[in-house]
């Protein structure tokens, strides 16, 4: 399973269908692929499924305390409340105030793009995407400017801790931990990471600042008994945040690169719709007329997929007329369900915007069919943001550059806790 496990998860999706287990190692997995069975062990709120169960019910409280709890494996009262604290981060008011910060980094990092246009030179889009979010999301959320050298090294940190997290749902193989030259590995990118972070803290609680930015938000939360956050919660917040907000969006959007190149008449379509900016940078009230670009975004995430989103059972329990024994992992594959062809059609494999921009196409298929961003209480809060970044970086790349992909040339899944794409997108960039 973990060489493959998408190959492996859509093969058995059609030999025995929606439902069906999986045996691993630590935990039995149980795999429910019809959005309706989504939707009981997702969208529950009477606590049956958990983020973390077996963290919580076997008591390893030291894994826990040792690493943080971030918002991801909360539940109940602690979820909701920490969601409220954070929300506002993520809405509509307050991207519309760091947008600029967006489009200034976006801006000026995709302009360096001009030294390569026309020179004829491959480069790999997968690898320079991160050098234009990581140090965009950093000073949007935070208010910190990355130099290039801290952009390479939290990159490559950050993608090591996924590829960690990755290994242990058995789904990648394990990550390097020998202390290689030249080779970056677990121990070593962990320990840079979390330096990193908490100097950022201790900076920020030496100099405090007005900044209406997650870090102060998070340095002024309140966990269990009105507390505020311990310092290993707030790392383990801007970890979590760091991962979420622009790893994710370095993969769908290498995803999104790799499939709409591919086809001229959606991406004319994309070059006819930005040509309403008139060459300006995009701004928020910019985003409703840019449908296009979002729908082309979605369905880079669609086909992109994800091998499983899991939730732990907390109790014994029930699912499609199956036992569920306490503590079993049970999950959907966002890779196959995306990819069936019930609600996506007979051509469910081919990059087409239209399953998103066509209302009645939308309408027509059951909520859950569509998963990029989750469901019920742990729905993505930065589901906003992430579509802010997705149609603003379209926007800028096609208003100054085409981009070639390598004749021949076809995308291949590798899963890093995200779905990136395996060896990059290779491409060559000229000027619009």
């Amino acid at each position: 399973m973990a060489r493959n496990p998408y190959k492996f998860l859509q093969d058995c999706h059609r030999k025995y269908g929606d439902i069906y287990r999986v045996p691993l190692p630590i935990h039995p997995l149980v795999l429910a692929n019809h959005p309706d069975l989504v939707s009981e062990f997702m969208e529950n709120t009477e606590l049956k499924y958990s983020m973390s169960a077996p963290i919580q019910g076997r008591r390893l409280q030291k894994a826990v305390t040792s690493v943080g709890c971030p918002v991801q494996v909360l539940e109940g009262q602690a979820l909701r409340d920490r969601r409220k604290r954070l929300m506002p981060m993520f809405g509509k008011r307050h991207l519309s105030v760091v947008s600029d910060k967006f489009v200034e980094v976006f801006t000026d990092r995709i302009d360096r793009w001009l030294l390569v246009a026309d020179t004829g030179k491959e480069v790999n889009l997968q690898a320079e995407l991160p050098k234009v979010v990581l140090p965009a999301f950093m000073y949007a959320m935070f208010s910190t400017r990355l130099s290039d050298d801290e952009v390479l090294h939290a990159d490559t940190a950050t993608r090591s801790v996924m590829r960690a997290i990755a290994s242990g749902l058995f789904l990648a193989s394990p990550p390097n931990i020998l202390p290689l030259r030249g080779r970056e590995n677990l121990p070593v990118s962990g320990v840079r990471l979390m330096r990193t972070i908490r100097q950022m803290i201790r900076d920020r609680r030496a100099n405090p600042t007005d900044d209406a930015d997650l870090l102060n938000i998070l340095l002024a939360a309140r966990g269990d008994s009105s507390r505020p956050l311990t310092e290993i919660d707030v790392y383990s917040e801007i970890m979590s945040a760091i991962g979420g907000g622009y790893e994710t969006i370095v993969a769908s959007m290498s995803w999104t690169l790799a499939l709409l190149l591919q086809y001229p008449e959606h991406l004319d379509r994309l070059y006819d719709e930005i040509s309403i900016l008139n060459g300006d940078t995009p701004t928020p009230d910019d985003l409703p007329r840019l449908p296009w670009a979002r729908a082309c975004f979605d369905e880079g995430q669609r086909l992109q997929g994800a091998p499983i989103n899991p939730r732990y059972a907390m109790e014994d329990t029930e699912l499609g007329g199956y036992p569920i024994p306490k503590y079993t992992l049970v999950a959907s594959s966002l890779y196959v369900v995306h990819r069936d062809p019930r609600w996506w059609g007979e051509n469910a494999e081919t990059y087409d915007p239209m399953q998103f921009f066509d209302q009645d196409r939308v309408n027509a298929r059951p909520r859950l069919a569509f998963q990029a961003f989750g469901a019920g209480p742990h729905h993505c809060m930065g589901t906003g943001m992430a579509y802010m970044m997705a149609q603003y970086l379209l926007a800028i790349i096609f208003q100054r550059y085409r981009l070639h992909l390598r004749p021949g040339w076809q995308p291949r899944q590798f899963f890093s806790l995200s779905t990136l794409v395996k060896g990059g997108v290779p491409a060559t960039i000229t000027k619009a």
